[in-house]
């Protein structure tokens, strides 16, 4: 896996001109920028829902600011790192713990989330290549049947699950684990939330291409969910090199490859960059407050300690 990938990243490189891709973003307005980070900003809140449906799965009450914050943090911090069960988890920990949940809680609420964003990928990457298959096809060198045909087993299996967890009201039983499933509304909801901040973050991405190019939407959500996918199972921090490798090869037909890394670079730094600075100034300030408090509520023991007894 690791040469295959070292090998399309030197393809990659190979036919990118650096002159062009400064000259791209340099030439990137502003104001598509700024419609980038709104999308961004509510591809984020989307993301906020993964928990929020994973602690209504789990009967649990927690005040929305702090599902917010634990879940943007959350990702902000995963998204940039990788291994998402582990870096977003470390984040939830120190927030929800704070919020009463304990370790097995959290670590339910991730795999749920885990479970949200692949039922979300999978839907919304299946009905990008069924209704664009080219793309995919092409960097794969098979026939675009065969693309399409995946695509709608894919999409029979999404179907099934629901079917499944509909009549199936018992725990299913894992090893030592026991599962409840979720309703098949629950599924639904699953694959609504996570097919939503997919096609969110695919969005800026697209935001920041070429205006004047010959591929169409749902085409490229393909070529894109394909990418994502290939770049989280890669474990490359942030999937960095890899995914846009797989974009580049997916696309460079439509779009010249210098013209796509500068359209990625500023990707990068929209969806990427510019959320984990902001999450790290927000939990930054969430510790000082946090300490802050608990040193000011021990302090207050010790006075009250220290006071004398009043006179009877």
């Amino acid at each position: 896996m690791a040469v295959l990938l070292a090998v399309a990243i030197r393809h990659v490189l190979s036919e990118v001109k650096f002159e062009d891709v400064w000259a791209y973003l340099q030439a990137l307005p502003y104001t598509r920028l700024l419609q980038a980070v709104g999308i961004t900003a509510l591809g984020y809140w989307v993301l906020t829902l993964y928990d929020v449906s994973a602690l209504i799965y789990l009967k649990k009450r927690v005040p929305y600011r702090t599902t917010a914050f634990a879940a943007a943090c959350g990702y902000a911090f995963s998204n940039n790192i990788g291994w998402a069960v582990l870096s977003g988890a470390g984040v939830r920990l120190r927030t929800y713990g704070a919020a009463g949940l304990t370790p097995a809680d959290v670590a339910r609420v991730v795999v749920f989330s885990t479970s949200t964003f692949t039922l979300g990928i999978s839907f919304t990457g299946a009905v990008g290549v069924l209704v664009g298959p080219h793309p995919v096809a092409a960097m794969l060198k098979v026939p675009e049947l065969l693309v399409q045909g995946l695509a709608v087993a894919t999409l029979l299996v999404l179907a099934s699950l629901c079917v499944i967890t509909g009549v199936t009201r018992k725990p299913i039983k894992l090893w030592r684990w026991s599962i409840q499933l979720p309703s098949p509304l629950g599924v639904i909801s699953q694959i609504s939330i996570g097919s939503l901040e997919i096609v969110l973050a695919a969005g800026v991405l697209w935001s920041l291409l070429p205006l004047e190019h010959g591929i169409g939407f749902t085409a490229y959500l393909g070529i894109y969910c394909a990418a994502l996918v290939v770049a989280i199972f890669s474990h490359v921090p942030g999937g960095i090199g890899v995914f846009e490798s797989i974009i580049i090869l997916g696309l460079s037909d439509d779009i010249p490859a210098g013209q796509l890394l500068g359209a990625m670079l500023a990707y990068r730094f929209v969806y990427y960059i510019l959320p984990l600075v902001l999450a790290g100034i927000a939990i930054a300030i969430w510790e000082i407050r946090h300490h802050t408090g608990r040193i000011g509520r021990a302090a207050d023991r010790l006075r009250g300690h220290g006071e004398p007894p009043s006179a009877p």
